[in-house]
This record gives C-alpha cells, structure tokens and sequence, in this order.
C-alpha cells in the first residue's frame, strides 16, 4: 500500500511542478499565471493531504482491495512527459492546458476509486476531499480554455 501513496504523492508533487512551469511561461499573462500558481500551490497542499492519508491507514484504515499501480505508474509517465514537454517549449499553452485537464480528470478518477476500496472513513473522506479539488481544478481550467480558446473560435 506505500508504494500506491508514494505514487500519488510523486504526481502531485510532479503537478505542481508542471503548473509552476506553466507559471514561468506565460509571463506576459498575469491572469493565467496566477492560475497556475494557484494550481501549483493546492498540488502541493494536496502531497500533504496524501502524507496524511496514509497516517489514516497506518492507524488501521483498510483496503478492500489493491489500488491499480499500473494505473498510477501510468498516470506519473503522462505527468513527467508533459513536464519535460513544457520545459522543452514542444507543447504550446491551449495544449499544455487540455493536457492539464485530462491529467486531473484522470487522477480524479484515482481519488474516487481509492475512496470506495478504503473501510476507515476518514480516509475515505480525505481521498474524496482530494477528488473534489480535482474536480475544481478541472472546472477552473475548462472555464479558461472556453474563455480564451472557444471565444476566439
């Protein structure tokens, strides 16, 4: 069960990481990038959230059954590559923002399923808490790229 937090906690930590780069990129945007700091910011809150989860289950929560590490060490590829694509400049922000998207939808997916297969509730809860701000994360750069993107359109 470490290795699905310590997973969790490197794509939160590899989140952030992508929105801080994101930051630094659009300089010229003051709104976008106080977004992405903000983004930045709630996915390092977020690794906090992770560490205290597995406090939770170290104190007796249980899982039902075995979260898909495939899954996770698939979802932390998709992370690093685009990180190494925004610090490479190979992605442009419309792309860098529906692969941001997709990257939370995906990990709220994560924090949904991990909440239904854990007994102890407060777990379950911290891990719905975590699949809630996914969920506006994802409606907060949905409603930038409609803004920006489908406007112009």
């Amino acid at each position: 069960m470490d290795e699905f937090f310590d997973t969790c906690v490197e794509i939160e930590s590899t989140m952030s990481l992508i929105y801080r780069r994101m930051a630094d990129t659009v300089k010229g945007n003051d709104r976008l990038r106080g977004l992405m700091l903000q983004m930045a910011k709630d996915e390092a809150d977020h690794v906090t959230q992770i560490r205290f989860a597995r406090l939770l289950l170290a104190q007796g929560g249980v899982a039902a059954i075995k979260p898909s590490k495939i899954r996770l060490d698939l979802l932390l590829l998709k992370a690093q590559s685009l990180l190494r694509n925004i610090e490479t400049a190979c992605l442009g922000e419309e792309d860098v923002l529906l692969q941001a998207i997709a990257m939370e939808e995906d990990f709220m997916q994560v924090h949904v399923s991990a909440a239904l297969e854990f007994t102890d509730p407060k777990l379950r809860e911290r891990l719905q808490l975590l699949a809630r701000e996914d969920e506006k994360h994802i409606a907060t750069l949905r409603d930038y790229h409609q803004e920006v993107y489908r406007r112009s359109a």
